[in-house]
C-alpha cells in the first residue's frame, strides 16, 4: 500500500515538473508600431512582446498582399502589406494564436493619397439604346480625373459623387462582348483603371389582346431600323395601338404601329430612315420587319411580322428591313393569321376583330 501511494506521488510530481518545466512560455504582445504608412506601397509592421518565436498569426483589415511573419527574435516579429484603405483607423492590426485567441489589437490612420485613385468601376445596368450610370470607386475622387468611353455616347459626370466616389452616365450603342469601354486617366494620360462590359442584344415585350411575346432585336446588322424601332417603344408610341393589317394573300404578314383602336393615325411619328437590307437577314416566319412606302427610305413607326416565310419581301420593290425576331410568342402570330378581315379605314385588309397592343417595353 505505501508503494503504492509512494508511485502515486511521484507521478504527480513529474507531471508538475514537466508543466513547469523549460516548456514553450505563452507568447504575448504589449505594441504594435508602423513604419511610414502610404496608400498604394507596403508598410512593416513591427511586433513586439514575449515568447514570439512560437506560432502567431497577424491579419488586417485595409491592408492586402500579406506576407508571411519574420521573426526577428525571441521579443520581436515583422510583417507587411499593402495599404489599400484610407481614412482614421483605416487598418487595423490583429495578433492572435492559431486558435484565435486575440492578443493585441491596433488600429492606424492613413492619410489620402494626393492625386486619385480609382479601385473600380462598375454599371447599374447594360440595356442598348439606354441610359447606364457607372460608379468609379476610390481614393480622392474630388480631384480632376478625366473619364472616357468607347460605344457608349453622350458621357457626362452626375452631380452626385464624394472622395470615393464618380458617377458618369452615357446611352449604349454597341452591343457584343466587351463592346462598352471605360477608362479613368490623369491628365498627363496616366490610366487610373479602365474596364470593358458585355452588352447583350436588346430585347422587348409586346403585350397583346392575343397574347405576349419577346423580340430580340439585331443593332448590329440593322442599326438604324433597331434605334428606330427602339425610339418608338421607349417613348410609348405603340403601347394602345392594333394591327391594321393582316395579309394572306401570296404573302403572310400582320402590321401594325399606325392606328389606335379608335381606329385614328397615333400622333408621335418621327421622321423617315434610310432602307437597312442585304445584310443577311431575312422575311422569315417569326421575324419582325419595318412597313414603308414605295419610296425606299421612307419607313417611319410602322412594322410588321412575318406569318410564315416571306423571302421574296427580301428583294421585292427594293427589299424591306427586317431587324428582329421572335424569342417566343409564335402562337400569337398563328392566332393573328386566323383573323378574319375585311374593307376598314380605306384598307382591304382591315381584322374584323381588333388586335390590341396593350404595351411595348425593352426588358433587356
Amino acid at each position: 500500500m505505501i508503494n503504492y501511494i509512494f508511485r502515486l506521488v511521484s507521478s504527480i510530481f513529474l507531471l508538475i515538473l514537466s508543466a513547469c518545466g523549460s516548456g514553450s512560455a505563452s507568447p504575448y504582445v504589449t505594441d504594435i508600431v508602423a513604419s511610414q504608412i502610404i496608400f498604394g506601397q507596403i508598410t512593416q509592421f513591427s511586433i513586439s512582446g514575449g515568447a514570439l518565436d512560437g506560432s502567431v498569426n497577424i491579419s488586417a483589415q485595409g491592408c492586402v498582399s500579406e506576407e508571411a511573419v519574420k521573426v526577428e527574435s525571441n521579443t520581436r516579429i515583422n510583417w507587411r502589406c499593402v495599404v489599400d484603405s484610407v481614412g482614421l483607423g483605416a487598418i487595423t492590426v490583429k495578433v492572435h494564436t492559431p486558435t484565435g485567441n486575440v492578443l493585441f489589437t491596433r488600429s492606424f490612420d492613413v492619410t489620402p493619397p494626393v492625386l486619385p485613385v480609382v479601385t473600380s468601376i462598375r454599371v447599374d445596368r447594360l440595356m442598348y439604346s439606354r441610359q447606364s450610370q457607372f460608379t468609379l470607386t476610390g481614393f480622392s475622387l474630388e480631384k480632376d480625373f478625366v473619364v472616357s468611353s468607347k460605344n457608349c455616347k453622350g458621357l457626362s459626370s452626375a452631380a452626385l459623387g464624394s472622395t470615393t466616389s464618380r458617377l458618369v452616365t452615357c446611352n449604349i450603342n454597341a452591343t457584343g462582348a466587351g463592346a462598352v469601354f471605360v477608362e479613368a486617366k490623369l491628365a498627363d494620360g496616366t490610366t487610373l483603371k479602365s474596364a470593358t462590359f458585355d452588352v447583350p442584344n436588346p430585347q422587348v415585350k409586346m403585350v397583346t389582346s392575343l397574347g405576349s411575346m419577346v423580340l430580340e432585336l439585331n443593332p448590329a446588322t440593322a442599326p438604324l431600323t433597331t434605334d428606330n424601332f427602339l425610339q418608338y417603344v421607349n417613348s410609348k408610341f405603340y403601347d394602345g395601338t392594333i394591327v391594321h393589317r393582316i395579309v394572306t394573300n401570296n404573302i403572310a404578314i400582320a402590321q401594325g404601329g399606325w392606328l389606335t383602336a379608335t381606329p385614328s393615325i397615333q400622333p408621335g411619328q418621327r421622321p423617315a430612315i434610310p432602307l437597312e437590307v442585304g445584310k443577311g437577314l431575312s422575311n422569315l416566319r417569326g421575324t419582325i420587319a419595318m412597313a414603308r412606302g414605295s419610296d425606299l427610305n421612307s419607313a417611319t413607326s410602322q412594322y410588321y411580322f412575318n406569318l410564315a416565310d416571306n423571302t421574296a419581301l427580301d428583294n421585292a420593290n427594293g427589299g424591306y428591313a427586317v431587324f428582329g425576331k421572335l424569342l417566343n410568342g409564335l402562337e400569337v402570330l398563328d392566332a393573328m393569321l386566323q383573323i378574319k378581315t375585311g374593307a376598314g379605314y380605306g384598307l382591304i385588309d382591315y381584322p374584323l376583330s381588333s388586335i390590341v397592343v396593350d404595351s411595348v417595353l425593352q426588358i433587356q
